[in-house]
C-alpha cells in the first residue's frame, strides 16, 4: 500500500510520523531528498519521531541508538539491528511512501 502527502509537509531538517497501511513510518527530509523509515526503535521500540534527526542520522531519545535514515543501518548501541527502510517517490508534487515493498536494510 502506498500514502500520498504533499511534499511541503516536511522542511529541510525535519521529521514527522505518519501512519501507512496500519505502519508506523518515520518521514524525514534532508537536503531537499525524502526518506521514511520504520519509526520503531529495534532495540526498545521507541517511537523515533520524539528524537533528534542529525543530517542523515535519527538518534532515539530512549536510550540514544543512532540510524542511518538512507538504510536503516544501526549506527551506534545499544540497537544492534537495522530498522526497516520504505520507498518514498514524488508524483505531481506528491510524496507516496510504500509499505509493501520495503527497502533492502
Amino acid at each position: 500500500m502506498t500514502e500520498s502527502l504533499p511534499i511541503s509537509v516536511l522542511r529541510d531538517g525535519e521529521m514527522k510520523a505518519v501512519r501507512v497501511d496500519g505502519v508506523d513510518v518515520l518521514l524525514c527530509r534532508v537536503d531537499g531528498q525524502y526518506y521514511a523509515l520504520s519509526n520503531s526503535c529495534s532495540h526498545a521500540r521507541q517511537a523515533l519521531h520524539t528524537g533528534r534527526l542529525r543530517g542523515f542520522e535519527v538518534i532515539c531519545p530512549l536510550h540514544g541508538a543512532r540510524f542511518d535514515i538512507r538504510t536503516g543501518r544501526c549506527l551506534a548501541a545499544p540497537a544492534t539491528q537495522p530498522v526497516q527502510t520504505f520507498r518514498v517517490r514524488i508524483e505531481s508534487g506528491k510524496l507516496s511512501i510504500s509499505v509493501g515493498r520495503p527497502n533492502a536494510t
